[in-house]
C-alpha cells in the first residue's frame, strides 16, 4: 500500500452533511499537465450513523491510467474499503477493514497485485502497534528504509484516521485535517500526514452559496519506503479545495498532487 492509496482514502471521503438524507453524486474532470485525461464520479449516501462512498473513474488518451473503482463504508468504530484497478497483468485489488478507536484499533488488509497475494493484520494499543502478522510480496531488488519499534509508536491505522476526520452520518471535519498532524502506520510503512489550513483557494462554478475552503496537506515518509531507482522519500504535497454550504454541507471540490508530468488534477464539474 503506497502512500499515495492511502492519501486518496483519506481527501477523497468528503461526505455531505446527515441533515441530507439522499445521495449526493459528485462529477469530476482528470488532467495531467493541463490536458484532459478522463474522468470520475463520486456517489455519497449517508445511512443513519453512517455513510456509504462508491467511486469510479477512467482515463485514456496519451496517458494510460485505466479504471478504478473504490467503495467504503465509514461508521464511528468501523471503517471499511474496498478497491479494484487495473485490468489483465496490472490489475489489483484490495480489502480494509478498521474496528475501534483511532490508536486502538484492529486493522485487516487483503490484497492481489500482480506480484501476487498480500495480507496484513494488526494491532494498536495507545497508539502503539502490539502484534504485526505481515506477508506482502516485494520485488528482491527494493532497497527500503528499515521499520524500528520506534516508528510504530505514536500512530493511527490509515482507516480509522478517517473515524477523526469524519462524525458519524457523513460531516467533514476540516478542522482534523487542516492545522494538523497524524503519524500513520500501514502495517508496512510510516508517515506522517500534515494539513495546513490556507487563507484562500480557488474553486471555479461552486453551487450558489458555496464558499471555497483550502488546506494543502504534506506527506512526508518516515520508514518502509522505497529509496532505491531514484526514489530520494521526499515528502509529497496535495492541495485541496473543499465546499462549504451555507448549511454545513461540505465535499471535495478539487484535488492537485505533482506526478511525473506535471500535476495531476482532480476538479468537480457539477453535482446530481
Amino acid at each position: 500500500m503506497t502512500s499515495r492509496t492511502v492519501i486518496a482514502l483519506c481527501i477523497l471521503f468528503a461526505p455531505m452533511s446527515p441533515a441530507l438524507a439522499q445521495p449526493t453524486t459528485i462529477n469530476y474532470t482528470m488532467t495531467l499537465a493541463g490536458l484532459p485525461v478522463g474522468s470520475a464520479t463520486m456517489v455519497l449516501t449517508p445511512e443513519g450513523t453512517r455513510t456509504s462512498v462508491a467511486i469510479s473513474g477512467k482515463a485514456g488518451g496519451p496517458f494510460e491510467i485505466g479504471r478504478m473503482n473504490a467503495s467504503a463504508v465509514i461508521a464511528a468504530d468501523q471503517v471499511t474499503a474496498q478497491s479494484q484497478s487495473g485490468s489483465g497483468k496490472n490489475a489489483s485489488s484490495a480489502t480494509l477493514v478498521s474496528r475501534g478507536k483511532p490508536g486502538n484499533s484492529s486493522f485487516t488488509y487483503t490484497g492481489q497485485s500482480n506480484r501476487g497475494p498480500g495480507k496484513i493484520a494488526m494491532t494498536l494499543a495507545d497508539n502503539r502497534v502490539t502484534a504485526l502478522d505481515k506477508q506482502i510480496p516485494d520485488n528482491p531488488n527494493a532497497v527500503r528504509v528499515p521499520v524500528t519499534d520506534a516508528h510504530k509508536t505514536g500512530v493511527v491505522d490509515p482507516l480509522s484516521l478517517l473515524a477523526q476526520l469524519i462524525k458519524p452520518g457523513g460531516t467533514w471535519q476540516p478542522e482534523n485535517l487542516c492545522g494538523r498532524s497524524h503519524g500513520i502506520f500501514t502495517g508496512q510503512s510510516r508517515f506522517t500526514m500534515t494539513g495546513t489550513a490556507l487563507e484562500s483557494g480557488v474553486a471555479k462554478g461552486l453551487p450558489e452559496g458555496y464558499q471555497a475552503m483550502a488546506c494543502k496537506v504534506t506527506l512526508t515518509p518516515i520508514s518502509g519506503h522505497r529509496i532505491d531507482k531514484g526514489n530520494t522519500g521526499k515528502p509529497s504535497t496535495a492541495a485541496l479545495v473543499f465546499a462549504r454550504a451555507p448549511g454545513g454541507q461540505t465535499l471535495l471540490w478539487s484535488l492537485s498532487i505533482p506526478a511525473v508530468f506535471g500535476s495531476f488534477a482532480l476538479t468537480a464539474k457539477g453535482l446530481d
